[in-house]
């Protein structure tokens, strides 16, 4: 008798620093695991400022306006997910690009399509948090990482010129606060445990047990 797979659901946003670190460690748990063969990671989108403006701006200038706080809070909330991500062998670059990111998270639904959607992501946050690449949101960026995962350049380039998948977003934000999410990471096990915020490696492991066990009863 087959053993039924475990599909693990995380929502997330390109611009959620947490999310970084923790897709990062849930995909470690998950190929640490015996059973990561039959493990699926399926990456579905969140939006957590519709607001931010199409124009580049810079983090830290960012917070302040966004979070009403000081520089140097601004600054402390950054550092300490620096610590974090360094603690787990992650770059991490401080002072980064910000940008909406609807364009962004419509091609995440592309790559979904062709099966790479976690690999995308993955791609977008190692060029924004782990580069700080100025040009991170620019098409041209997003060209290169899609090709660079087989996904065909002008289908990249029909999202950007249309508003495809704009709906598939908003839809994916709707299931998650369905689901009780109020932000992002938020991840979903077997449809049975979730986990909100991100956790560390034994807390993904524990949950991946945990869940294998539910869904093969």
């Amino acid at each position: 008798m087959t053993s039924p797979r475990l599909t693990i659901d995380v929502w997330a946003d390109v611009l959620c620093p947490w999310c970084y670190v923790g897709e990062h460690r849930l995909s470690t748990a998950v190929a640490q695991s015996p059973h990561a063969a039959d493990i699926d990671l399926k990456i579905h989108t969140w939006q957590l400022d519709p607001n931010v403006p199409t124009e580049v701006s810079w983090i830290p200038e960012y917070r302040v306006k966004r979070f009403g706080v000081t520089p140097d809070q601004a600054r402390a909330m950054e550092s300490e997910v620096a610590g974090q991500a360094a603690a787990d062998g992650l770059p991490y670059v401080l002072d980064r690009p910000v940008r909406n990111t609807l364009d962004m998270l419509r091609l995440v639904h592309l790559g979904n399509e062709h099966g790479v959607g976690w690999q995308y992501m993955a791609a977008m946050h190692a060029e924004l948090f782990g580069s700080g690449n100025a040009d991170t949101f620019e098409h041209e960026t997003l060209i290169r990482l899609g090709e660079g995962l087989g996904i065909p350049g002008d289908e990249i380039r029909d999202v950007l010129a249309t508003h495809r998948y704009a709906a598939a977003v908003r839809a994916d934000h709707a299931a998650a606060v369905a689901l009780g999410a109020r932000g992002v990471p938020f991840t979903v096990l077997g449809n049975r445990l979730g986990i909100p915020g991100t956790a560390g490696i034994r807390q993904y492991t524990d949950a991946i047990d945990q869940a294998w066990e539910l869904v093969n009863e």
